[in-house]
């Protein structure tokens, strides 16, 4: 007899367990199928992009970074020079 491998996956919310509890019912399904069936169909959104080469991070939309990290001089800098083009 070949030994079984236990996996679990603790949630610590109780809506999501609720959740997931009633639909099992409601469908005739298991807890674990309920769940692998929300995994399977959930979609991360995509990262969208304007026209202007902004790209949305959650309710914002920034420039995309270039990877190096900002620092307060440049952003100094930054700040600077759109005040002069408003001047």
């Amino acid at each position: 007899m070949g030994k079984h491998e236990i996996i679990q996956l603790n949630v610590r919310s109780r809506f999501a367990r609720d959740r997931a509890a009633g639909l099992a019912r409601e469908t005739g399904m298991t807890i674990t199928q309920v769940v692998e069936e929300a995994l399977r169909a959930y979609q991360p959104p995509t990262q969208m992009r304007a026209d202007d080469g902004l790209v949305r991070k959650g309710r914002l939309m920034v420039w995309p970074g270039d990877g190096r990290p900002l620092t307060v001089e440049d952003a100094d800098a930054a700040i600077a020079a759109v005040r002069l083009d408003r001047s």
